[in-house]
């Protein structure tokens, strides 16, 4: 999926929200654990976001999932930029299927959609 990214095939939508929720959900234990991920691996990566993405300037505010409110800025993020496509695997944003016209898609449906 990086692959296609580089390669344009797709436009990748962040903010200075998710960049921040990003980062801290990369300092989870269990993520830590789990992807085996430095510090510097971490900030790195966020860093190649921050300047290889369109980013968007966190002026919407959205208040749609309760169950988990820091999921919101994702759907700031897609309406700000227009986009056509939400790509998640959180329940709490795929449980919505779309929001007001941004289709919520799991990333193997997104990569069928765009032939990978």
């Amino acid at each position: 999926m990086w692959h296609a990214f580089t390669e344009g095939q797709f436009i990748l939508l962040v903010s200075g929200s998710i960049l921040s929720e990003l980062d801290r959900v990369l300092h989870y234990a269990r993520i830590a654990v789990k992807q085996g991920l430095p510090e510097e691996q971490i900030q790195n990566f966020v860093s190649v976001l921050r300047t290889q993405t369109v980013m968007t300037h966190d002026l919407y505010q959205v208040s749609r999932v309760e169950a988990d409110a820091t999921d919101d800025v994702f759907l700031a993020c897609a309406l700000e930029g227009g986009a056509d496509y939400l790509v998640s695997e959180d329940p709490h944003l795929r449980d919505l299927g779309e929001y007001h016209g941004v289709q919520i898609v799991g990333l193997d449906q997104f990569q069928k959609i765009i032939g990978l």
